[in-house]
């Protein structure tokens, strides 16, 4: 019974749970993943959390109420995640209350006394490590870029290099607003390539844009950033420009397992999807605070109890606060940020950062700093070199090449020369240079067969099979990538971008078609001309017929004409618009402001399309053209007496061979049968400067040639578009060369100035081009609009004399509008009667009238035999009455509606 009543005891005491204490949080209302390394550590670790939030502009009132009501509830202790004067407040009630207070932000202003943990490194850190990285780049100049209103004591130190070395010239310049482009522009103009960069986090990635966009990301400029978080930025697009980019890290970045565990809780928490090297440091020291906590509780577990009865209005403090504090200060942890040591004043006094650079590889950690001294480990800080220098370094590679110009050639020579001496062209030059960037040897074995696949033993030859068979570690010439090379081999970045083109011997210059004079507009232009013209001549007949000005009396001397007359008519409209088009006069004249409107409008637009078709119709008429047998891969296939063919061991043939389209599958069949493949490409340039043959080439070597054969040219466009360990380094180096202009260099080197390049010089394209409907589109607008306006004018115009007409006459304004458009719409005869008020009905008719009316017959007799003019009408008139003593009449015309 004793044993039982023994063994229940034990068994009950093991059972009761150890007390759980609460950690108080103080963050920013918008620091969400901070809350969240909170919560989810105190989980890890089987501490209670209770979370505060504040404004980052509140009022301190606030600020104490928070702090109250954390002591109030007992917890033992508070991890701050604000900074600056919230801190040193957070600090001062803290010290009265005796609560540990631990900050993960940079604060430099500790009382020696205060309950204050800074898992932060200090300014001083910053600054030794900053000294030390700028002495170990060699910098001679640099220039400090800061935020406006950040605290720059981490960087202070270099402000005052130049006074203290005379060695060294600092410049600084103030980043501030939202834009930091101009600050940036001074800086590049001043010359300056080095820089140091000192800001918040959050305006990381907004510097690095603005940077990059004015031109300061270049291989020549080099940075160092304070930040510690500049890793947990996506830094893609910044990999492959050539900049050095070094930055530092609190975090251990080594394989930790434990750290993964707590990314899964920490993305689970907040809703993201982090990887490790992308929490920020702030959320690393969160972690290591709680951790440091949890050590020291460990240590009291047997007498530290929970808080009770603080207040901040009675003033009363905690009893164990002082010993937990003492506790965590003096507890060697080992934390996710490393080992946690303090000094008096409750800094760290054992940093270590790591020191990372950006590389096309990724983030590489080339050293670290440890308290005072900086260790190098890979590679030389500030060098432009790959850090992966213990694969390719100092290793002998053999290098495939062809002899096939420009590529390569056997160099010409009176003396006996050995390996490498006896090649030259643009891919010796091209391996020279990246076996300086990546500091690897190479011999080179000359090797003319690029390689295929044999379809009935399916065994490879050629650089494929050697390459496949590690009988040679690159191959380097004009070797084509395609999917099925790919299969079996690596292959790097394309330096060149090339297709399959067409070379053919230049045919001879033809003289001017008969018709040439015909090709200076497109047939779309011609069309639309005469479509103009007709068109317009039916909107003057409408617009002439509707404004009541253009209806004239066709013998001034009648004071009331029983008719008018109007010089609309389609014949003479048609004749105004010819005799524009052909610069000649018409003698017809608008009178109303309508007609005048279009007919200006009209001449404007005849003004452009003569000056258009007189300044190219020279060109065509005495440019000769060459005529091309033919311009697309399928005309050249329907063309009977012309021969094609390819290099019969290269991907060009691959490429028909292969091809699912019929057309290029008959002409590979065609090559076949007809015995048109040549062994080499020369072999397929002498056939074609001397036979009826095309020959398909890649278009970096029909380039070349082109450079050298100037009988020769391109037709069409391009046919197609186009495991390893040492691939990621030759693709990085091929980067370095293209970013640099190397490539360009070389090959402008070796296509037109080496062995014969630059011979044909430039050829001037002396076909003129027709000038299409887009050329001319701009004056058809201006043509329809001011016909829209000159109808919209006639039309108001034709209103106006219908409302004065329907009072004048007491009728209905709907009466005379319908009559008027009658009579407008019939688009025959140009002779309208007058209407008369009824007082004038029977009314006496004076001499003069009589006289008119004869004329007005006999007028109207000639106006039926024939069309003419109202000027020339007007004319005849004048001289038959300047002898009738009427010269006054004509003097005193009217016009009459």
């Amino acid at each position: 019974m004793i044993f039982k009543t023994l063994f229940l005891i034990l068994i009950f005491s093991k059972c009761v749970p150890s007390e759980v204490f609460t950690i108080g949080g103080i963050f920013y209302s918008d620091s969400e993943d901070l809350k969240a390394a909170l919560v989810v550590s105190a989980k890890k670790y089987d501490f209670n959390v209770s979370i505060r939030e504040v404004s980052r502009n509140g009022e301190i009132l606030d600020l104490n109420d928070v702090i109250c009501e954390l002591a109030e509830e007992g917890v033992i202790g508070i991890i701050d995640g604000t900074g600056g004067q919230s801190t040193a407040f957070i600090q001062a009630l803290c010290d009265m209350l005796e609560l540990p207070h631990v900050t993960v932000q940079h604060n430099d202003v500790n009382d020696k006394n205060a309950f204050i943990l800074n898992l932060h490194p200090s300014s001083a850190a910053y600054n030794m490590v900053m000294e030390k990285l700028v002495a170990r780049k060699g910098w001679p100049t640099f220039t400090i870029l800061y935020l406006k209103g950040y605290n720059i004591a981490r960087i202070s130190s270099l402000l005052k290099m130049n006074t203290h070395n005379d060695r060294y010239i600092v410049t600084a310049r103030e980043l501030s607003g939202d834009d930091y482009r101009d600050a940036l522009i001074k800086a590049r103009d001043s010359g300056y390539t080095n820089f140091v960069v000192d800001c918040p986090t959050a305006n990381l990635e907004l510097i690095l844009k603005h940077a990059q966009e004015v031109g300061l990301m270049a291989d020549e400029h080099s940075y160092i950033f304070v930040s510690t978080d500049l890793f947990t930025k996506d830094l893609e697009r910044y990999r492959y420009g050539g900049v050095n980019m070094t930055g530092l890290s609190l975090g251990n970045l080594e394989q930790n397992e434990d750290l993964w565990n707590f990314t899964d809780m920490f993305n689970r928490e907040s809703g993201l999807a982090l990887e490790s090297i992308q929490l920020k440091s702030k959320i690393l020291l969160i972690h290591d605070a709680v951790l440091i906590f949890m050590k020291a509780t460990e240590k009291m577990k047997k007498y530290l109890k929970k808080p009770v009865d603080l207040s901040c209005v009675n003033y009363t403090s905690w009893n164990h606060g002082s010993s937990l504090l003492n506790f965590m200060k003096t507890n060697k942890v080992e934390g996710f940020t490393r080992s946690l040591l303090f000094d008096g004043y409750g800094d760290r006094n054992n940093v270590i950062f790591d020191i990372l650079e950006v590389t096309p590889a990724g983030n590489q950690t080339i050293g670290n700093w440890n308290n005072s001294d900086l260790i190098i480990t890979r590679q030389s800080v500030g060098s432009t070199d790959i850090v992966e220098e213990t694969i390719m370094m100092n290793r002998t590679f053999k290098v495939l090449i062809s002899t096939s110009p420009p590529y390569g050639y056997v160099k010409e020579s009176t003396h006996q020369l050995e390996g490498n001496d006896r090649y030259e062209g643009f891919t010796i030059d091209l391996i020279e240079k990246l076996s300086q960037i990546l500091g690897f040897n190479y011999e080179f074995e000359e090797q003319n067969a690029y390689g295929s696949l044999d379809k009935v033993t399916k065994k490879w030859n050629g650089m494929v099979l050697q390459l496949m068979e590690d009988r040679a570690d690159f191959a380097i010439c004009d070797f084509t990538m395609t999917s099925i090379r790919q299969s079996v081999i690596d292959f790097s970045t394309p330096f060149m971008t090339l297709g399959i083109g067409i070379l053919y011997k230049e045919p001879s210059k033809q003289p001017p078609a008969m018709f040439s004079f015909m090709a200076v507009f497109s047939k779309e232009v011609w069309y639309y001309m005469v479509l103009v013209q007709l068109g317009l001549g039916v909107i003057m007949i409408f617009v002439g017929r509707i404004s009541h000005k253009e209806w004239q009396n066709l013998v001034p001397c009648i004071e009331t004409p029983e008719e008018l007359i109007n010089q609309f008519s389609f014949s003479n409209s048609v004749w105004l618009i010819i005799g524009s088009v052909m610069q000649q006069g018409s003698e017809i004249a608008p009178i109303a402001l309508a007609p005048r409107l279009i007919t200006s409008v009209w001449w404007f637009f005849t003004m452009v399309i003569v000056a258009s078709y007189v300044g190219t119709l020279v060109a065509f008429l005495t440019v000769e053209k060459n005529v091309l047998p033919f311009e697309t891969v399928e005309q050249l296939y329907k063309h009977k007496s012309i021969s094609y063919g390819a290099k019969l061991n290269g991907s060009t043939k691959d490429f028909f061979e292969h091809s699912t389209n019929p057309t290029l599958m008959n002409m590979y069949k065609k090559m076949i049968e007809n015995n048109w493949l040549v062994d080499n490409n020369d072999i397929g340039v002498a056939r074609t400067e001397n036979e009826t043959y095309a020959f398909f080439m890649e278009s970096t070597s029909l380039e070349y040639y082109k450079e050298r054969h100037c009988d020769l040219l391109q037709i069409g466009n391009l046919l197609d578009s186009k495991r390893s360990p040492y691939k990621k380094y030759i693709d990085y180096g091929l980067l370095k060369l293209k970013e640099s202009g190397e490539i360009e260099k070389l090959k402008n080197i070796w296509w037109k100035e080496k062995r014969g390049g630059g011979k044909c010089g430039i050829k001037q394209d002396e076909e003129q081009k027709q000038l299409g409907l887009k050329n001319m589109l701009g004056a058809f607008v201006v043509l329809g609009a001011g016909c829209i306006i000159g109808l919209f004018i006639s039309i108001t115009d034709m209103l106006w004399g219908v409302f004065k007409r329907s009072v004048k006459y007491n009728t209905t304004f709907k009466y005379e509008l319908v009559e008027e458009l009658k009579f407008a719409l019939k688009f025959s005869g140009d002779i309208k009667p007058v209407k008369r008020p009824p007082r004038e009905q029977g009314s006496v008719e004076t001499l003069a009238d009589a006289e008119g009316k004869d004329e007005v017959k006999s007028l109207r007799s000639i106006r039926s035999g024939r069309s003419t003019d109202t000027h020339r009408t007007h004319h005849s008139h004048s001289s038959k009455h300047s002898s009738s003593g009427l010269s006054v009449a004509f003097a005193r015309r009217r016009k009459y509606s």
